[in-house]
């Protein structure tokens, strides 16, 4: 598993982020305060707002590509 940090700071990177991590078909989970939700999920990303810290749980020993893709809402 790949545990990394993001911030996403409005709607169309939440939209952009949720894209990209559907294109891949290992599990992508958002960790936000005592929960988990499913990154690949628009309205479980949207529900938990944005503007804030979340740690982003990628179920994959690689996943180079994704992260090259997300890197920029990597922190």
């Amino acid at each position: 598993m790949i545990s990394k940090n993001i911030f996403l700071t409005d709607i169309d990177e939440v939209m952009e982020f949720v894209n990209q991590v559907e294109k891949v078909s290992y599990d992508v989970d958002i960790a936000v305060d005592d929960s988990v939700i499913n990154a690949k999920s628009v309205l479980g990303m949207l529900s938990k707002g944005f503007r804030r810290m979340m740690r982003m749980d990628i179920h994959a020993d690689h996943a180079d590509e994704l992260l090259e893709k997300i890197g920029r809402f990597c922190i």
